[in-house]
C-alpha cells in the first residue's frame, strides 16, 4: 500500500509516520516544504500519480487571511485537481478542525474546504474522509502556534511569565497520539459509502486557567505516577518534551 503524507514535516504528520512506518507491505511519500509546495500545482502530479491512500494533514494555522485561506483551501484544490487530472482514485483522508464550527476566518476556509472535498467525492466517485478535530496537543507541538498547551508548556519550561486570557473558557483537547490512531484504522478501512465525515469529540475538557495551573504543577513532580487520569499522564508526558 503507498501512502502518501501531506504535511508530513508537520506537528500531525510527524506523530502519524511514527505509528506507520513500521507497518508491513505500507510505502510512506511525504510531502512538505521547502521541497515541495501544494500552492504550486507542478510539484503534485508526481505525488498523487500512483498513490492508494492521501492523508492531507498541511495547513497554516497563522498568518494573513490570505495566508490561511491559501493553505487550506487553494492547496486542497490543488490537491484534488491533480487527482482529477490523473483520473485516479486514492482514498483520501483530510484533517479538519472543529474551528469550522466558528466564523473565524481559519474556521471558514476549513469549512469551505470540507464542502469543497464532499463535492469532489460526489462528482468523481473517489472515497473521502474528513475528521473534523477539536484542539490537539502533544510532543513537539509548536508554541504559540499549534496549541495554547504547547504555548504554556514552553513558558513554564523556560521560567516565562504565563499570560493567560478568557481564563474561564473551556476547551476541549485531544491527545496528538490519539488522534493519529484514529486516522492510520481509517487508513486500512473499507467503507460502503465514499464519503465519511466523522466530528472527533474529546471528554477532555477544562478551562485555560485550570490548564495553566495543571501544567505549572508539573514542575513540582518527578514522574506521572501519582497522576490520575490518561489526560493528566498524556499533559504531563508532553511537558516533559519541552523540557529536554
Amino acid at each position: 500500500m503507498k501512502i502518501g503524507i501531506t504535511g508530513s514535516g508537520g506537528f500531525i504528520g510527524k506523530h502519524l509516520i511514527k505509528i506507520l512506518k513500521d507497518k508491513e507491505n505500507v510505502q510512506l511519500y511525504y510531502f512538505d516544504l521547502p521541497k515541495y509546495d501544494l500552492l504550486k500545482p507542478a510539484s503534485l502530479k508526481e505525488f498523487v500519480s500512483d498513490k492508494d491512500i492521501i492523508v492531507h494533514t498541511a495547513a497554516i494555522n497563522r498568518g494573513s487571511d490570505a495566508e490561511i485561506i491559501s493553505g487550506s483551501v487553494i492547496a486542497t484544490y490543488n490537491l484534488i485537481s491533480a487527482i482529477s487530472k490523473l483520473k485516479i482514485k486514492p482514498k483520501l483522508i483530510f484533517s479538519s478542525s472543529t474551528q469550522a464550527e466558528t466564523d473565524t476566518v481559519y474556521g471558514l476556509s476549513k469549512k469551505l474546504t470540507e464542502v469543497m472535498l464532499e463535492s469532489f467525492s460526489e462528482d468523481y466517485k473517489i472515497p473521502i474522509s474528513i475528521f473534523r478535530v477539536t484542539n490537539v496537543f502533544g510532543e513537539n507541538c509548536k508554541p504559540f502556534y499549534n496549541s495554547v498547551v504547547a504555548t504554556f508548556c514552553h513558558q513554564i519550561v523556560n521560567n516565562k511569565k504565563l499570560i493567560i486570557n478568557n481564563k474561564r473558557r473551556k476547551i476541549s483537547f485531544i491527545y496528538v497520539k490519539d488522534l493519529v490512531r484514529i486516522i492510520s484504522k481509517e487508513i486500512f478501512t473499507r467503507r460502503k459509502k465514499l464519503f465519511y465525515f466523522k466530528r472527533v469529540n474529546s471528554n477532555n475538557i477544562i478551562t485555560v486557567e485550570k490548564l495553566a495551573n495543571l501544567i505549572s504543577s508539573f514542575r513540582n513532580i518527578k514522574d506521572s505516577k501519582g497522576l490520575k487520569s490518561k489526560f493528566n499522564k498524556d499533559l504531563y508526558n508532553t511537558y516533559l518534551s519541552y523540557s529536554k
